[in-house]
């Protein structure tokens, strides 16, 4: 089964830990909150990583991995959640239905709001597992918590080069130093030293790295030397006893001083960043006043030899980022200077020109890439946001470039943000008309999009005194979405008639033709729709091309044109997949469900059609509360039962057994493909831990098993932990009922 997981992957080995990770597993067995703490650089979030890593198979929805750092709102935690797993509608209820592990990663700067927040969504959803890390815990019921201590160092006693080389700081010191000196290894010579070196850094892991990077350069005793120097790590018997947390500061302020004046500068500027950065942007906000943008690439690559800035690779970009640690010195030393006030004002307005450049019209653009690009950079985009709202002077700019994200709002599954941010800002800000008109119609349209059609009227109300094509087709969205077709109509033509193109136009076609089409004229809704695809594919709107498609679809559908309906409507998936719109994606895999039931492939309209019903979850109202294409709907689950007799059930599992990538990969594909292989039946178990289940049903006892099994006693207990942890249980007589509901499905 196709698995999902959103962890960062891993630049360097991981090195050590193997009792820490262990816990954590066994932990996460027997408590759906489980808390990592530590001091800073003691390697909590790696520790996380390689846990979260090697639970996958007890996730049957994946693992996604939220990182905090660069949030510092507490109101907007759920939202920050929301966005990383691409949850457009409630957060609580897309989780009730799955079965998935959500690490939190930072969370000491929000520990009361994540305490509370993961409170709530452990109540409302079973199936769910949280793993954060923090310097403090949680204090939420039913946590455990883990402390993660530095790692072990050699003992003043000495020993053999290859018995110090087994000790975790300097495995981890070694290789590290590898990574800059290959010809490097441990001897006779600099054992003591590099033993004396990992007790002085007293086993922090990000001080061991940092002081690796430079002994790669500089014999250890050297090295030792120089610390001694620059005096911030002194022996460890030097008379007065350290916290671990001034040993960590220590160890980054003795690279701050082995850094150029311009790696300094740029190392301070680059704590503006919330989020990971791409050169081209650090070049645009971090660059003048000693420090010009030809020399900000030299410098970032200084950084990253030094460990100061962490490197991330793609197929697609490279992009940088500040450990935590690194950037909280860098701030530390900003403070008071003024110096933050500049930064976030230059950020700010780098990130105004990016949406005031991504919502110009410019026709031939792909703007279903810039939404991928921008969803990408969204922790700087909402920093800037966030910076606008909170500064009464600049709340203008704020609101117009909340207006210049609007497609993003739309098509990029931000409309909650977005729709959030407009309510916000307009009543606490000052603005022309064209501005304020503006925010109402996309707040109207926001709402609207969500169902909430009471507060997409008043908005729309608020906007009538303005008047002009863009508020009459506003009057036809709304009456389209009330049901009020002849309404609907009347205005869109109106409006059609009078805007003269770009967004307003398209979404006004695309709704005229999804209107005509429900009142039954398929051949006007045709032509409505063909031109607005044409529009569409002219002002490489690609995302109202999705739905231009998809409702096309629909149309020739109606009229059995299943050989046309059918590309059209995976030529709509595959947008909506890159853009991570759920309700959009779940919208067609439905649809694709229907023309594969009218070309007589019930089996796999039944998979479909299933995971289609996963995917809707709670995102917008399923079908978006359309009785027509309930209808529809209700039609097709009576035709196929009828079909498939036995075969229904067995086909209803495997499609909600499917991940979202693979109803995505199975609804693209062409033919009655079976998945049965990929999804097993007794998915998320295992073939064995399968055998151990329908023993459970039996009745058997844990001992009985193993003797029917010829295994141990002990591998008998892991296995029905593993099927409680996997089902989300905490008795045995769920797991009996689970398995006789599976029997029962069987063909």
């Amino acid at each position: 089964m196709a698995w999902r997981a959103t962890l960062p992957t891993a630049t360097t080995s991981f090195v050590g830990r193997r009792q820490e990770v262990a816990d954590v597993r066994r932990m996460l067995q027997r408590s759906r909150l489980v808390t990592i703490t530590g001091i800073a650089g003691v390697g909590k979030t790696r520790v996380a990583i390689r846990a979260a890593q090697l639970m996958r198979r007890a996730f049957t929805d994946g693992i996604w991995f939220v990182e905090l750092s660069g949030h510092t709102d507490p109101d907007s935690l759920e939202q920050v959640i929301a966005h990383a797993l691409d949850v457009t509608g409630d957060l609580a209820a897309h989780l009730a239905q799955r079965r998935l592990l959500l690490v939190l990663d930072t969370c000491e700067h929000l520990a009361d709001a994540c305490s509370a927040l993961v409170q709530y969504l452990l109540r409302a959803a079973p199936g769910l597992h949280v793993l954060a890390t923090s310097r403090q815990a949680l204090r939420a019921p039913g946590e455990h918590a883990l402390i993660v201590r530095p790692l072990q160092v050699p003992g003043t006693e000495g020993g053999a080069d290859q018995d110090v080389a087994h000790v975790e700081s300097v495995a981890l010191f070694l290789d590290r130093v590898a990574g800059v000196d290959p010809e490097f290894e441990i001897t006779e010579d600099n054992a003591a030293a590099v033993a004396e070196l990992c007790r002085r850094l007293e086993g922090i892991p990000l001080a061991v790295e940092l002081a690796a990077v430079r002994a790669g350069r500089l014999p250890v005793d050297e090295l030792l030397a120089l610390m001694d120097a620059h005096g911030p790590l002194a022996h460890a018997d030097a008379g007065v006893r350290r916290g671990r947390h001034s040993t960590m500061q220590a160890a980054i302020a003795w690279s701050h001083e082995l850094c150029s004046a311009e790696e300094r500068l740029l190392w301070e500027r680059l704590t503006v960043f919330a989020g990971t950065f791409d050169l081209t942007v650090a070049e645009i906000v971090c660059s003048g006043q000693a420090l010009p943008a030809t020399r900000v690439y030299p410098t970032l690559a200084g950084l990253v030899e030094k460990s100061i800035v962490i490197r991330e690779r793609d197929e697609r970009h490279t992009v940088y980022r500040l450990p935590d640690s690194v950037r909280e010195f860098a701030a530390a030393r900003l403070e008071g200077t003024g110096e933050p006030e500049r930064l976030r004002t230059r950020h700010r307005e780098h990130y105004y020109a990016v949406a005031l450049a991504f919502g110009a019209d410019r026709p031939g653009r792909d703007r279903v890439e810039d939404v991928v690009r921008l969803r990408a950079d969204w922790a700087n985009l909402r920093a800037a946001l966030e910076s606008y709202a909170a500064d009464p002077q600049a709340r203008e700019h704020g609101l117009e470039m909340g207006l210049w994200l609007g497609y993003l709002w739309m098509f990029g599954g931000m409309a909650r943000y977005g729709r959030r941010y407009l309510e916000r800002l307009l009543p606490a800000t000052r603005c022309p008309d064209a501005v304020r008109r503006d925010a109402l119609l996309q707040l109207a349209h926001l709402a609207a999009g969500r169902g909430d059609l009471p507060e997409a009227r008043a908005a729309l109300e608020q906007a009538e005194p303005f008047g002009g094509p863009a508020v009459v087709k506003m009057r036809g969205t709304v009456s389209f979405c009330e049901g009020d077709l002849e309404a609907a109509e009347r205005h869109l033509t109106e409006a059609i008639a009078g805007l003269t193109g770009g967004l307003p136009l398209t979404n006004a076609t695309v709704e005229l033709g999804l209107t005509l089409m429900l009142a039954g004229r398929t051949a006007e809704a045709d032509e409505a729709l063909t031109r607005a695809r044409a529009l569409c594919q002219a002002e490489g709107d690609g995302g109202t091309a999705a739905w231009a498609e998809l409702a096309l679809a629909l149309v020739r559908r109606l009229g059995g044109q299943y050989a046309e309906a059918e590309p059209l409507a995976r030529a709509a998936l595959r947008t909506q997949a890159s853009l991570n719109v759920t309700f959009a994606r779940a919208f067609c895999v439905e649809v694709l469900g229907w023309l594969a039931a009218d070309q007589d492939m019930p089996a796999r309209a039944v998979r479909l059609l299933s995971a289609a019903h996963r995917l809707w979850g709670y995102e917008v109202n399923p079908l978006f509360g359309s009785p027509v294409f309930a209808a529809e709907r209700r039609r097709y689950d009576r035709e196929l039962r009828e079909s498939l007799g036995q075969q229904y059930g067995r086909s209803v599992v495997e499609g909600r057994a499917m991940s979202a990538e693979e109803a995505i990969a199975d609804a693209l594909s062409t033919g009655d493909v079976p998945v049965a292989e990929s999804v097993p039946f007794w998915a998320p178990l295992t073939p064995r831990e399968a055998d151990v289940a329908e023993l459970v049903a039996d009745g058997l006892t844990n001992r009985l098993i193993a003797q029917r099994l010829v295994v141990a006693r002990r591998t008998v207990d892991t296995h029905v932990e593993n099927i409680l942890a996997k089902l989300g249980f905490s008795g045995r007589g769920q797991v009996a009922a689970w398995v006789t509901k599976r029997r029962q499905q069987a063909p």
